[in-house]
């Protein structure tokens, strides 16, 4: 009876504070977290669950997807669009984490455009910066990343990588630091800022090409290394991405594949495909840009052009084939468009 009294006041006490019971946890200030249409918990407010950025070349924006780390089905997203962006056929994209910095390739304008504070914008925002104008060489950029270490901002565009000091403030048209001359066009870029590596998918000859010693390169350069060859399963390689536990993982538009490689580090010539994700049930359509989120747990976010839509998928150690993703952002509100989505970024910290 004792016992009875006091649970009754204690259930008391946290209603009139504001809390409410629940069988996992308590969540102060609100209801426990219902389902969203695609069956996915709807996180508490005021927790930390990844921002997930996406940009349409054919509507001309950047879709921002707030508790990425659970979003899926019809996901409704911030928006950010209009003249006042400059976005012009924007593709692939980088964003600085650890300041908020969102940085888009914006191949119709030859250029390269700069939010600060990303997470809060939407609407027509303009830019903080823009790098374009004959000095920089630009011309119709595909892919941007930073090594926030050094202060490098690297584009890829055409045949080039343009390499810029002061990435967090460079704006107008600066001259590039360095111009890494590399004779094939390039699909997708990855800088391993940690290792000083850039990788650089190669779509017309289906191989990736990989240097070292990437901050340091200029001018007409050959690659410390390739994968190539009938083994890999490359087909058009676009996206480009490395794993936490150093898996390389590569976007196919060709055959609308996921392969991977293990030892990013190592993988060389005609290094078969450990993993490989293809077939109507990955719902891959002429993938492009890949986000990966290195925490737990290890999810592969794809920009997937044809068919409107960013599916994920998890556990690629362990799964294969022709594999429903995960969780998979589909729907009229989610503003994705056929043929448009080109860029993905991820924003685990915020």
């Amino acid at each position: 009876l004792h016992r009875c009294v006091f649970v009754a006041l204690l259930a008391a006490m946290m209603l009139a504070s504001g809390c409410v019971i629940s069988p996992r946890r308590i969540v102060g200030g609100g209801a426990t977290p219902t389902p969203t249409p695609g069956g996915s918990p709807t996180p508490t407010p005021g927790t930390t669950a990844e921002t997930l950025y996406v940009s349409d070349s054919s509507t001309n924006s950047i879709l921002r997807f707030s508790n990425a780390a659970v979003a899926t089905g019809n996901a409704s997203p911030a928006v950010l669009s209009g003249a006042a962006t400059q976005l012009n056929s924007p593709q692939h994209i980088f964003i600085d984490e650890p300041n908020n910095r969102l940085y888009v390739a914006n191949q119709g304008t030859g250029s390269v455009l700069v939010w600060d504070a990303a997470s809060t914008k939407s609407g027509p925002a303009a830019p903080n910066r823009t790098i374009s104008g004959l000095a920089t060489n630009l011309l119709s950029p595909v892919d941007v990343a930073v090594d926030t270490g050094k202060d490098l901002l690297y584009v890829a565009d055409g045949r080039d990588v343009f390499v810029f000091s002061g990435a967090s403030t460079a704006n107008g048209s600066p001259p590039p630091l360095h111009d890494i001359q590399v004779g094939f066009v390039i699909g997708g870029m990855y800088l391993d800022a940690t290792n000083d590596r850039l990788f650089l998918t190669d779509p017309g000859a289906n191989q990736v090409n990989v240097f070292n010693n990437a901050s340091t390169l200029n001018l007409t350069v050959a690659p410390s290394r390739s994968i190539f060859g009938s083994a890999t399963l490359l087909n058009q390689p676009t996206g480009v991405a490395v794993d936490s536990v150093n898996k390389l993982i590569v976007s196919n538009a060709g055959n609308n594949s996921i392969t991977v490689y293990v030892n990013a580090a190592a993988v060389n010539n005609n290094a078969p495909s450990s993993i490989t994700l293809q077939g109507a049930n990955t719902t891959l359509n002429v993938p492009h840009q890949i986000a990966v989120n290195k925490t737990s747990p290890v999810e592969v976010f794809v920009a997937n052009s044809g068919a409107a839509n960013v599916p994920i998928f998890s556990n690629l150690g362990q799964t294969q084939g022709n594999i429903l993703p995960s969780r998979n952002i589909v729907g009229s509100s989610t503003n994705l468009s056929n043929v448009g989505v080109r860029g993905i970024a991820l924003d685990t910290t915020r």
